[in-house]
């Protein structure tokens, strides 16, 4: 092994990550109307930095991992 790939920083991968902020700024249900809804996602998407969640209701959440936020809620132009 050379100096040169010594010196190159590779993430770490975990299988498991607690994202107990994240649950708790999705919700579970949202009201339509007068009727509640059941909210359930269809995509998800992750890179080192973000998580990118859809829903059948529409709309997309993106999740900052390093500051632990949702830093924004996205909604469908239907």
């Amino acid at each position: 092994m050379s100096d040169s790939s010594a010196s190159v920083r590779h993430p770490v991968l975990r299988e498991f990550e607690p994202l107990t902020n994240l649950l708790a700024r999705v919700p579970r249900h949202i009201r339509k109307g007068l009727l509640m809804h059941d909210v359930t996602w269809t995509c998800v998407d992750v890179n080192d930095r973000w998580i990118v969640i859809g829903t059948d209701v529409g709309f997309v959440y993106v999740y900052n991992r390093l500051r632990e936020t949702v830093v924004h809620q996205l909604t469908s132009q239907v």
